[in-house]
């Protein structure tokens, strides 16, 4: 969230810090319209399509996911006359993870290309994005189809996921604030709890797989305060059908934004959303990866006094750092984690920024 998301997330794309005046922003208030608002977004210079979940097999064995799609606008004019048709106007990127949990172990593949020719393309008017072979789409009936497949990392997925709460508008009308100026902000929704189910491919063996998923959109132009150096993200369903977003955006000073916030969603699906000031989250123990030398908190304390939950959210594998530097130009951090405390529960976590600064990236 805000990927950063910024979540969630993996949202790296709103790490760009030059920004052009003819690209729009997000202002309040937003009149979103859907299915077309699950579309693209051409206007706005990124945005991105973010699922991760559990998943387990018949034989109990577990496995985090994540597939994500992030479009960067390249140009916000239109196409001259005579123009060539090969000529892009978006890059499109996408990133395929898979945790095996109980060997501990993370696979990652990530794919670039520009949306031109066939290579890629993000549907207006509803959710309908590929790159190569990897798409993600959504049904007449609201069930999202996702594949993606990489024969040299030995991972695949062929997920359906359905919707078993209505539509979040996170934010105020799903206007995501993470600056103070105007226009610092995403448009963002989510599903916070689908039903998963289908296959799930690791060393050349495919597998019936069946779980739980969550689902973000976000885009926009301008996203985060000039003193923002990353963030942590989660979003976490827990035990008695509530589900819980937070975003914490950490400043150079080691201090949190203001503009840092979340969301809780209630069984019935009715929304509360929290200011930063609601909710605490506090790192507990780190790991550091061997590879970058990036130090990453791996366990939190969550706290938000006025739901009566005091919860702690740790990594199942702290391994789960992500290498995208041949497509979004990033390190960063998403993985599985475990719920316990007031409540038990589980979900997914993304920390961005403990592996070099965000400015200049894809």
């Amino acid at each position: 969230m805000t990927r950063g998301r910024l979540p969630a997330a993996c949202a790296v794309l709103l790490a760009i810090s030059a920004v052009a005046a003819d690209w729009a922003r997000i202002v309040p208030p937003l009149a979103l319209t859907f299915p077309a608002d699950h579309g693209a977004h051409p206007a706005f210079r990124t945005e991105w399509w973010y699922t991760t979940g559990l998943l387990a097999d018949d034989g109990g064995h577990r496995f985090g996911f994540e597939l994500t799609f992030f479009r960067q606008g390249i140009d916000p004019a239109s196409p001259s006359p005579g123009s060539s048709r090969l000529r892009a106007r978006q890059v499109l990127a996408a990133h395929l993870a898979v945790v095996d949990v109980s060997h501990r172990r993370t696979r990652f593949a990530e794919r670039v290309a520009r949306a031109a020719g066939g290579l890629a393309a993000a549907a207006e008017g509803d959710l309908d994005v590929f790159v190569d072979t990897w798409e993600m789409r959504r049904l007449p009936t609201g069930v999202l189809v996702l594949e993606a497949a990489d024969r040299d990392r030995g991972i695949a997925v062929s997920l359906e996921l359905e919707p078993e709460k209505p539509l979040v508008l996170e934010g105020d009308g799903a206007v995501s604030r993470k600056g103070p100026e105007p226009g610092n902000a995403s448009a963002y929704v989510s599903f916070t709890r689908l039903a998963a189910r289908g296959r799930l491919t690791l060393d050349g063996r495919a597998r019936p797989v069946h779980g739980e998923a969550w689902f973000d959109h976000e885009w926009g132009t301008s996203e985060l305060g000039p003193d923002v150096v990353g963030w942590d993200w989660m979003g976490l369903r827990l035990g008695d059908g509530r589900e819980l977003m937070i975003y914490r955006l950490r400043l150079a000073d080691g201090g949190t934004a203001g503009e840092s916030a979340g969301t809780l969603v209630a069984g019935d699906g009715s929304v509360r959303h929290l200011a930063a000031g609601e909710f605490s989250a506090t790192p507990l123990t780190f790991w550091e990866s061997p590879r970058t030398g990036a130090r990453y908190p791996v366990a939190f304390r969550l706290r938000v006094p006025s739901a009566g939950l005091d919860l702690e959210a740790r990594a199942l594998v702290a391994d789960a750092e992500l290498d995208a530097r041949a497509s979004t130009g990033t390190v960063y951090w998403e993985g599985p984690v475990a719920v316990t405390g007031t409540l038990a529960g589980e979900g997914y976590a993304e920390l961005v920024g403990y592996a070099g600064p965000l400015a200049g990236r894809f």
